[in-house]
């Protein structure tokens, strides 16, 4: 039944193909039919092949929406449909590494890089787009030679924190700390934590596990109020005191509050037991995860 299902999905991929190459026909004697109605017919069988997982017919369904609206002059739409092929493309070679093993072919990625190239040549000044598109396309083409020079706080965050992933990656921790510091001075100078509250977030968690990773000493310049907030004890109970969980869940700032302390008293089986739960958290992102593990292996030696 499926496999019937998906021989029809082709058959009407091919039929409407067909209608497309009429139309770039009959436009060259100045008669036009309704290439939107073509345009609509592409981006439904693109749903309906990501609904059946075949990303690979979704990504020419998507590719012939792009035409069709290059003929009807929406350079817009054009772009959008061009992006949405390159990145279903992606899609469809991920799918292929998972199933195919070592046998995998280049087709797909050949057909993001392409994807994207067009939708760059359709975009004539630089923008957050085009800057954005350019991120994608290294990420299918890091030797790519196209350079943008659009900058924004966003962009600039974006390539602090890549690079900070990067420096955890190579447990450069110290270049990792100082680049997510930069981050957060740069957003709470400008005064507009309101609207970077995710990064924020992610920053404050990775700073803090960074933190307790490189036990720095004092007269290494960071701000000692930030680790003191989560390392407050009560002298007569033994236990953390209540402070503002700020960006956090009042959850994940007690978890991080109880990790800092088990890291200053060196108690390995609370910080183990801290572990555990912090692994669960939907909060922590993989780099996270990846500090939390170094951090309870430097302090079970």
């Amino acid at each position: 039944m499926t496999s019937q299902f998906h021989k029809d999905l082709i058959q009407q991929y091919k039929t409407t193909c067909n209608k497309l190459k009429k139309i770039q026909r009959v436009l060259f004697k100045q008669f036009a039919p309704n290439v939107t109605e073509v345009a609509d017919e592409f981006g439904s069988l693109a749903s309906s092949f990501n609904s059946s997982f075949l990303p690979e017919y979704a990504a020419l369904c998507y590719m012939g929406q792009a035409k069709c609206e290059k003929l009807i002059g929406n350079e817009a739409t054009e772009v959008d449909a061009l992006l949405r092929a390159a990145r279903t493309f992606r899609v469809a070679h991920e799918k292929q590494t998972r199933i195919g093993g070592n046998n995998i072919s280049g087709d797909n990625l050949e057909g993001a890089f392409r994807c994207y190239t067009q939708a760059l040549s359709r975009l004539q000044e630089d923008s957050v787009i085009k800057a954005a598109i350019i991120r994608e396309l290294r990420e299918v083409n890091p030797n790519v030679e196209i350079t943008s020079n659009f900058v924004s706080p966003c962009h600039r965050i974006w390539d602090l924190e890549q690079s900070a992933e990067e420096s955890i990656r190579s447990k450069d921790y110290v270049a990792a700390f100082e680049k997510l510091t930069e981050i957060y001075d740069d957003v709470t100078e400008r005064r507009c934590e309101d609207l970077y509250e995710q990064v924020l977030r992610r920053v404050e968690i990775s700073r803090l596990l960074l933190l307790c990773l490189l036990q720095l000493p004092p007269s290494v310049r960071y701000d000692h109020k930030f680790i003191e907030r989560y390392s407050a004890i009560d002298g007569v109970s033994g236990q953390s005191q209540p402070q503002d969980s700020g960006n956090l869940s009042e959850e994940l700032f007690f978890l991080l509050q109880s990790l800092v302390v088990s890291c200053q008293a060196k108690d390995i089986e609370s910080l183990i037991s801290v572990r555990d739960q912090l692994c669960h958290s939907a909060e922590l992102g993989d780099s996270q995860q990846v500090l939390l593990k170094e951090l309870v292996t430097k302090y079970s030696k």
